[in-house]
């Protein structure tokens, strides 16, 4: 009788097998969900009579991060110089170092036993100039009919072309002179800006600094911050009416930080070269902000609780910064302008933790 049952008794066959086991890990998935639903989702009622506040998330865009040292200078190269064209014994500057001139304006009176050797130089430059164009030109006539041999025309061309770029070069000198009727020599400003006067001339001798202009707009402000500030920088802050766009950032490293150029996008920044000022960077965030009250800890995590019809939905942040009582966070979930609870925030979180009501 036994092995008449055992007989009739039906087979589990491979499929049932998989749908048997599907069903399993199904209803485990489902457990998990529920209890993740009953730790994510508290009902109001849990807090008793204890006063509820709401208050709405607000989205942020941009976070203020620590306060900055940024020097007002100018980019290398940026600046025309300006160099004696001759050895001088003395120099009277006429404007006050950073000051603004315009082009032509006289910057020094300049004295020297080389000033009037140069002036002479450059007339007999000219004078040569003219001759050894007129050879040139009577000679290339020559050279095109056969006349001369090459080689004496090579010459020819080489000579004329020495004395071009010698005139070329002092007249470029000259054009940042000034000769009065009583030939008193002044240097000028070749262009208009801020002039910049080395600090101290020592020697005032052929190609040595005189001066330096510096177009206004020229002015930028040298900023070193770390490394992870460069990637999501908006601008800079200096004052509430003064502030700074990033015109560029060095693409080298200096261990930890990276140095980049600012300049004023602002008519209210009144910047001197040399200053050291103050600024604080302003990031690209996307984020939110809520009052400190709405936040609290829970399983070394940090939330918030969203109001969802009659309960309240946790939802867990990070924390990225502070603003005026307001804390600053990111979060994967979209909560903006929905309601965070800001008060009896305790009396839940010692919920959670089963302390009970307070």
């Amino acid at each position: 009788m036994t092995l008449l049952l055992l007989k009739k008794t039906p087979k589990i066959n491979i499929c049932q097998y998989t749908l048997f086991y599907f069903l399993i890990v199904v209803l485990i998935q489902i457990s998990t969900v529920n209890a993740n639903d009953g730790l994510s989702v508290i009902e109001l009622s849990s807090l008793g009579d204890f006063e509820v506040i709401f208050s709405e998330v607000e989205e942020v865009k941009e976070i203020k991060g620590q306060s900055l040292i940024g020097e007002v200078g100018y980019m290398p190269g940026e600046s025309f110089s300006v160099a004696f064209p001759f050895n001088v014994q003395r120099i009277n500057y006429l404007v006050k170092n950073g000051s603004l001139v315009k082009q032509g304006d006289i910057v020094a009176f300049v004295e020297g036993y080389d000033v009037h050797h140069f002036i002479d130089e450059y007339k007999s430059s000219k004078i040569l100039l003219e001759i050894q164009e007129k050879h040139f030109q009577t000679n290339k006539q020559y050279f095109e009919n056969k006349a001369i041999k090459s080689s004496q025309w090579i010459e020819i061309t080489k000579s004329y072309y020495e004395a071009k770029l010698n005139f070329e070069h002092l007249q470029h000198l000259m054009s940042f002179l000034y000769i009065d009727k009583n030939e008193k020599i002044s240097l000028i400003s070749p262009k208009d800006g801020i002039i910049q006067i080395p600090n101290l001339i020592e020697s005032k001798l052929t190609g040595e600094l005189a001066f330096e202009v510096l177009n206004t707009n020229s002015i930028k402000v040298k900023i070193t911050t770390p490394l992870l500030f460069s990637s999501n920088l908006s601008h800079f802050e200096v004052s509430p009416t003064c502030t700074l766009g990033v015109n560029y950032i060095e693409n080298i490293a200096d261990k930890f930080h990276q140095r980049l150029w600012t300049e004023p996008t602002s008519t209210n920044c009144k910047l001197t070269l040399g200053q050291s000022i103050k600024v604080t960077p302003i990031q690209h965030i996307d984020g939110f902000k809520i009052a400190k009250s709405a936040i609290f800890e829970f399983e070394n995590k940090n939330y918030i609780a969203i109001k969802v019809k009659e309960a309240l939905s946790l939802i867990p942040i990070n924390l990225i910064g502070t603003s005026e009582g307001e804390y600053i966070f990111t979060t994967k979930e979209n909560i903006d302008t929905k309601q965070a609870l800001i008060s009896s925030v305790s009396i839940l979180q010692g919920s959670l933790l089963g302390l009970g009501a307070e």
